[in-house]
């Protein structure tokens, strides 16, 4: 079978009333970075996840469907796939080599481990998790602040960025094979809005029920700056005892435990 023509120009359907609004904006868009050629959106695309794994987001999902919208064929497909794989890894590892080598404040490493403590796993299957519910930014911060096997967690984000991306590449195409160009240029579209809109309450739904009120104590106590020191003050500084995993548990844990082994100088 040859290969789909990539989308007909939004000109073709002007005029047809509300549905040449949507058809105008995915085109004009795909008209705009289309002028940079293959080349030229492989390269943005690699820059795109890159900047959304080390600084901000950029909203990946939107650039990956828009472009193979452009050109629905396997072989371009593949390309993407192989570009958001490797800028994936590439950029996480990066700031894990950042991280790891010049380190990160002491009181917010204390708050990315009480985070990942809350979540349903907190080891490194959180970073497929975090492919479903996005709770967790920046993981390659948090793969070096919670001492996570790298070879292990970047495992786990190719096979993440591998599985999520070739799911919105196959929508897509079925889209495709499904209508025709202005109607699956509108679902395209529609998809694209409705992948993020709900990549976004998956992962607020997510951390509300993970978290709850407990996250509210924690973060709390982070902001007054934790226990209070022996003389009562306020503002203490929380003392560096042996375990971020007491720090924020709060009163609830020490319950837990028996006088001899809250005090080491037992009775």
């Amino acid at each position: 079978m040859p290969p789909r023509q990539p989308l007909c120009p939004a000109s073709e359907y002007r005029g047809r009333g509300a549905e040449a609004v949507a058809i105008d904006v995915l085109d004009q868009l795909l008209h705009y970075f289309g002028e940079f050629g293959p080349v030229g959106l492989v390269v943005f695309l690699f820059i795109v996840l890159f900047a959304d794994a080390m600084l901000i987001p950029t909203l990946p999902e939107l650039f990956v469907m828009a472009f193979y919208a452009n050109s629905p064929t396997l072989a371009w497909g593949l390309l993407l796939l192989a570009v958001v794989c490797s800028a994936e890894v590439t950029s996480n590892a990066t700031l894990y080599l950042v991280v790891r080598r010049f380190g990160l404040p002491a009181r917010l490493e204390r708050r990315m481990k009480q985070w990942v403590r809350f979540l349903a796993v907190s080891d490194e299957r959180a970073i497929l998790v975090n492919r479903v519910a996005p709770v967790v930014p920046f993981m390659g911060a948090f793969i070096a602040t919670m001492k996570w096997d790298p070879r292990k967690s970047l495992l786990y984000v190719f096979v993440g960025a591998l599985v999520k991306y070739s799911v919105l590449i196959a929508l897509v195409d079925v889209l495709f094979e499904v209508f025709e160009g202005p109607t699956a240029r509108n679902f395209t579209l529609a998809a694209i809005a409705a992948v993020v809109v709900l990549s976004f309450i998956q992962g607020h739904y997510h951390k509300r029920k993970r978290l709850g009120p407990v996250a509210s104590r924690v973060a709390h106590l982070g902001e007054h700056g934790g226990r209070r020191s022996p003389s009562g003050a306020p503002g203490a500084p929380a003392p560096p005892a042996d375990g971020d995993e007491r720090e924020g548990g709060g009163r609830d844990q020490d319950e837990d435990q028996d006088p001899g082994e809250r005090d080491p100088r037992g009775a």
